[in-house]
């Protein structure tokens, strides 16, 4: 019988910028999932989601507005992110593998200093970085922009979520977007046992670096 893999979630955060000592997160989307068999083939079932805006400290740029489509009145009544952090913490749990596109860069260092601001302890949660798992599976991709990974795998018919150019750069549709991109990444390039929770993160620091959350 298939071990499931200890419990993934794709996340994905918009921010006001790209400095994670200087700019804020004003949304947080995430989708929880595992590996299962269907039909005698591997894929993922989603087992749940988060989404929330999240009501910065200060003004949102127009340049950022631009990207997310999120501005100052969307976020007027919407959480701090006090709030937010420690209900995305609780809903990740202790032992889930985090992904995110560019993550290491990005989405993991606005994480640590949101938990830590909001007088949080980071946990120790593995983070896998979907752009790095790309440019090892995918060589032979021009690029590896999320939007593009999942067209090309959508059009070879290995998943079967459309992508909406219009709903990209908001959280939520984004993980939907990577949960579907980084399983058929990982069952492309991972034999099935290396999918079960025993050989999961040792199997994956073979196509990537493991970052640490709280590191």
């Amino acid at each position: 019988m298939f071990a499931l893999p200890t419990t993934l979630v794709a996340f994905d955060l918009e921010t006001t910028g790209l400095s994670a000592q200087n700019d804020e997160i004003i949304e947080i989307g995430a989708v929880k999932f595992c590996f299962q068999k269907v039909a005698g083939k591997m894929d993922i079932v989603e087992k749940a989601t988060f989404q929330s805006l999240v009501k910065p400290d200060r003004h949102i740029p127009e340049a950022a507005s631009r990207v997310n489509h999120i501005t100052d009145d969307m976020v007027e009544n919407a959480p701090p992110a006090r709030e937010v952090i420690p209900q995305f913490i609780r809903f990740c749990g202790q032992s889930s593998v985090l992904v995110a596109h560019n993550g290491h860069s990005f989405d993991a260092p606005f994480l640590r200093e949101a938990c830590k601001r909001a007088g949080l302890a980071v946990p120790r949660l593995p983070v896998l970085d979907s752009l790095k798992i790309s440019r090892n599976v995918m060589r032979e991709s021009p690029s590896h922009k999320l939007s593009e990974i999942a067209n090309r795998l959508c059009a070879s018919g290995e998943i079967k979520l459309k992508v909406e150019q219009g709903e990209l750069h908001r959280a939520l549709y984004d993980c939907q977007v990577l949960a579907q991109v980084v399983a058929r990444l990982l069952i492309k390039a991972l034999p099935e046992k290396d999918l079960a929770i025993d050989r999961f993160q040792k199997a994956c620091e073979k196509l990537a670096p493991i970052s640490m959350l709280d590191n």
